[in-house]
């Protein structure tokens, strides 16, 4: 316990922009007890500032090298993204990300995601220890000190279980015990259902709403946790969570959930950056301090010297023409999605879509989330064409070329080189936005009563901003179709698709999809030929997959009563 206590006080740091302070550093682990910690305001609340990451379980994952951070909530910017296990991308370097993709992941191995159940459970123990001590008559500290760190808990709680229900389903709650090697743990056997899961996560935030602060810095405030309930309500309005029945009332729920985050008036999405729509979009995902947009963020330090960035995400996804490893590519199924700029689909008649020349008259936000071929990137026009391209498979390492033909622009820093260490992977990841409220709310509503008034201000709010036609005039069905597609474009790459289409529950068509990125020829002439290819073969979903597989290890800790998910 005390070793636990003092990694989680040193790492935690990290995360805000502060360090461990030297005389803390030379403390004697044998010297921290848990009484000391909670005893003490200062040392009480790092150790809750420690809870918003956790260590490294597994090779690949972050705080592997001393450089960047320790893990966050999900996984962020951390070499293969949560894109890359969807029909986002495809990343170059595998890192069990094709085992997922071609459906053969087991319960000994899911890919990087092998390591949520222990990850959450661990957090959910020490945030349990914090709340035995904090929460607690006797505990030291100022009444408003107090609520706001016991605000905090149930928060990092309530987001760890909300980890373990979105990839696991039915799963163990462990209440408020501390278990230690001697406890009983036959009630950590026992899954509960999906709706006793989300009523406790729900519970949880209530705690946290009720005690958090408006303005917390960077840390959980009481925004986030009405952000965290509006996505926790809308996953379990949707079919996953309900056995493919449609409650109007969980539908309501839901969006009266991200009603109550719109009606705080706190939050607007930003448009101040660029008159163009695309800068705008692009420029938002790179400005390192707090915007308007932003309802819970993780914010990266420009030095590495206490830890402080994430990897360098510009050179893990950059051209290899240039050095850079080719990353998580974008798949052309993910482009193909792109509406045109008058806001048809492609495959209208009437969009003016040529795949000869597929990249002209896009929606803005496809020019700031993607890089394709003849894209001013950096300094100077990608080039992925065969044969010759600079960054093609005939370039620079091929090894690193992009499995689609495409980069990924969103996130990426193009005011450094890739070379500078230093200045890499300070981009912050935006765990809640305004827009992905507005588009749970339009969603839910839509759900709940129809495409009424307030779903089209919702959604077409957020197209505004992209520079896109507004919607209007469309049927329930309509609707949800443009919604899902707008989440899809919006949100991309912020760990929401691998998630969406599951509880959507149209997984079994997105997943079972070839994985197509682009072939282009250059003929002598210097003509272009554009012909989809396959990026990585093999891709596949079979129904077990909208879960994951409790860990082999853990079902035989349990000798077998701790109950498999179907299929596995």
């Amino acid at each position: 316990m005390k070793k636990n206590v003092l990694f989680i006080l040193c790492v935690c740091a990290t995360i805000f922009s502060t360090s461990c302070e030297d005389d803390f550093l030379e403390v004697e682990s044998t010297n921290l007890t848990d009484q000391a910690v909670f005893a003490d305001p200062d040392l009480a609340d790092a150790f809750v500032r420690g809870l918003y990451t956790s260590v490294r379980i597994a090779d690949k994952e972050p705080g592997h090298n001393g450089d960047d951070t320790p893990a966050g909530f999900g996984r962020g910017f951390h070499w293969a993204m949560w894109s890359s296990v969807s029909d986002e991308s495809i990343y170059s370097n595998d890192d069990q990300t094709y085992l997922v993709q071609r459906g053969q992941m087991s319960p000994s191995n899911y890919g990087f995601m092998s390591t949520s159940w222990g990850r959450n459970y661990r957090n959910i123990r020490e945030v349990n220890i914090g709340l035995t001590n904090i929460d607690t008559d006797a505990s030291p500290f100022e009444e408003d000190v107090k609520l706001r760190l016991v605000g905090e808990l149930h928060f990092i709680r309530a987001f760890r279980y909300f980890e373990l229900l979105k990839g696991f389903g039915e799963i163990p709650l462990m209440g408020d015990e501390v278990y230690e090697l001697n406890s009983d743990f036959t009630p950590l056997y026992d899954r509960k259902s999906i709706d006793e899961v989300v009523n406790y996560i729900d519970d949880e935030l209530a705690i946290a709403i009720n005690n958090l602060p408006d303005d917390n810095g960077a840390r959980a405030t009481r925004g986030a946790a009405l952000a965290l309930r509006s996505r926790v309500l809308l996953y379990a309005a949707s079919p996953l969570y309900t056995n493919g029945n449609n409650d109007a009332q969980k539908w309501q729920d839901a969006a009266d959930a991200a009603k109550a985050v719109i009606d705080m008036g706190k939050y607007s999405l930003v448009t101040n950056l660029d008159p163009d729509p695309a800068e705008n979009f692009r420029k938002f995902f790179v400005t390192r301090t707090a915007t308007s947009e932003d309802i819970f963020t993780r914010f990266y330090m420009e030095t590495s010297s206490a830890g402080g960035r994430a990897i360098p995400i510009e050179r893990m996804n950059g051209p290899n023409g240039s050095g850079g490893w080719g990353g998580n590519g974008p798949m052309q199924n993910f482009v193909d999605d792109f509406e045109m700029a008058n806001g048809l689909p492609i495959d209208d008649p009437a969009s003016g879509y040529d795949d000869q020349a597929p990249y002209e008259n896009r929606d803005p936000r496809f020019y700031a989330t993607v890089v394709h071929n003849g894209m001013m990137f950096r300094d100077r026009p990608y080039e992925s064409f065969l044969p010759g391209g600079l960054d093609s498979s005939d370039g620079n390492e091929p090894w690193n070329t992009s499995k689609t033909g495409y980069l990924l622009r969103k996130f990426m820093r193009e005011d450094i080189t890739l070379n500078d260490w230093n200045d890499m992977g300070t981009s912050p990841w935006r765990y809640f936005r305004y827009a992905e409220i507005l588009l749970n709310y339009a969603e839910a509503q839509n759900e709940a009563a129809g495409p009424d008034a307030s779903v089209y201000a919702a959604v077409n709010e957020v197209r505004e901003r992209a520079g896109m036609p507004l919607l209007a005039g469309l049927s329930q069905d309509q609707m949800r179709d443009r919604i899902r597609n707008e989440r899809r474009v919006e949100l991309a790459f912020e760990e929401h698709r691998y998630f969406d289409v599951r509880r959507w529950m149209i997984a079994d068509q997105t997943e079972n999809e070839p994985a197509e990125g682009i072939r282009i020829t250059k003929d002598s002439g210097g003509n272009l030929t554009y012909e989809k290819s396959i990026a990585l073969d093999g891709r596949s979903f079979d129904q077990k997959h909208y879960w994951f597989p409790i860990p082999l290890s853990d079902i035989t800790a349990s000798n077998g009563v701790l109950k498999q998910n179907p299929g596995y």
